[in-house]
């Protein structure tokens, strides 16, 4: 019977070493960090990827609306060159017909005396 003893004792104390293994294993033993890495480095890629296609086409859309802007502007211009040309020409034209009309209002003028 001694002999029993001594197979228990062994038995339970076999018993005890992994549960007190368990009891201490690591919380991180399932974490790879290589992996995050890895899958943190190809989000961060896919992230700027969609960012860079995102500015792209902001600054196509940007051109495209500024090319807009500089062929209104131009127009503009040329529609006040226009104006301007057309301004000083009745300019010329009044100043034309003034005269006509002071010589005409003078010469009318002598003939009466």
């Amino acid at each position: 019977m001694p002999t029993e003893t001594k197979t228990e004792t062994k038995t339970t104390a076999s018993t005890q070493t992994p549960t007190a293994a368990a009891a201490f294993a690591s919380p991180f033993a399932g974490f790879d960090p290589m992996g995050a890495w890895t899958q943190g480095q190809q989000a961060f890629h896919q992230m700027m990827a969609d960012a860079y296609g995102r500015m792209a086409s902001f600054a196509d859309e940007y051109a495209s609306m500024e090319s807009q802007l500089v062929t209104r502007a131009q127009g503009a211009v040329h529609n006040w060159a226009q104006l301007t040309a057309d301004a000083f020409a009745y300019g010329a034209q009044l100043s034309a017909q003034a005269r006509k009309l002071g010589l005409e209002n003078a010469k009318k003028l002598t003939h009466v005396a």
